[in-house]
């Protein structure tokens, strides 16, 4: 896949490029929650001057699993918290303890 730009995309399908970044704002990402990667990475990044969000990949294929757009712990618990257990479980990336808080 080449990378290309909206105004590019725009000429070759003959429409404007409010056409084209206003459909790619619908597109969304189909989340697999039958399965995780053996290993995960994660970090965070900034997309918005003050507003930072998180993205997990696999780590072998570098393929993004998810970008969240919240850091906090409740927003990534949540997310993950919706994947199948055992598919969690098989994951070493993604240690329980990080879903659950834990108490000293």
């Amino acid at each position: 896949m080449e990378k290309r730009s909206l105004t590019d995309i725009a000429e070759q399908l003959a429409i404007s490029t409010s056409t084209v970044i206003r459909q790619l704002k619908t597109f969304q990402f189909k989340t697999d929650l039958t399965s995780l990667p053996e290993v995960l990475s994660w970090d965070e990044f900034a997309f918005q001057k003050g507003k930072m969000s998180f993205v997990a990949q696999d780590y072998t294929t570098n393929k993004i699993i998810a970008i969240l757009d919240g850091r906090t712990q409740a927003v990534i618990r949540n997310h993950f918290l919706r994947y199948q257990r055992s598919s969690v479980k098989r994951s070493n990336g993604l240690p329980w303890t990080c879903l659950r808080p834990t108490i000293p």
